[in-house]
């Protein structure tokens, strides 16, 4: 399934071509764009600026969709498990347990994990900044865990 965003890139891809060649002449030539030419100018920047809306407002809509992931820890090791006593981790568990597993069975939440699948590839080919995509992928991975551990406490 193609994405709009992923549409909107190959149309830039298209005109970038065209846009570099034109460009590229003027300089060359020392002269300004030919009515013609400066129609192609303006379309590629029209749907670039275009295109960059429609990534930063889906990058924000995914990010504030999954920030309630924030609250699922990072997967732990055997050495963190152990510097906690057990009476403060079987509590901790148990409440965190319970938010999660509601969280997880959140309909909601997992639309919106497969909607930020599906548009990863195209953020990533728009050029979206890197700190944003890093982020949108750990909210990904923690909803991976998130539903792993559910998955998991219901045998």
């Amino acid at each position: 399934m193609r994405s709009l965003l992923q549409g909107m890139n190959r149309r830039l891809i298209q005109l970038n071509t065209q846009y570099h060649a034109i460009t590229t002449r003027l300089f060359l030539e020392e002269r300004q764009a030919m009515p013609q030419e400066q129609r192609v100018l303006d379309q590629r920047n029209r749907l670039l600026a275009r295109r960059n809306q429609v990534r930063d407002s889906q990058l924000e809509f995914l990010l504030q969709a999954l920030a309630p992931l924030e609250q699922v820890d990072a997967p732990t090791t055997t050495a963190d498990l152990l510097t906690n006593t057990h009476n403060d981790a079987m509590h901790r568990a148990h409440v965190r347990s319970l938010a999660l597993n509601a969280m997880a069975r959140s309909t909601c939440l997992a639309e919106v994990f497969r909607h930020a699948e599906v548009q990863l590839d195209g953020l990533q080919e728009s050029a979206a900044p890197c700190e944003r995509i890093l982020k949108l992928q750990r909210l990904m991975q923690r909803y991976r865990t998130l539903a792993a551990r559910t998955v998991g406490s219901d045998k």
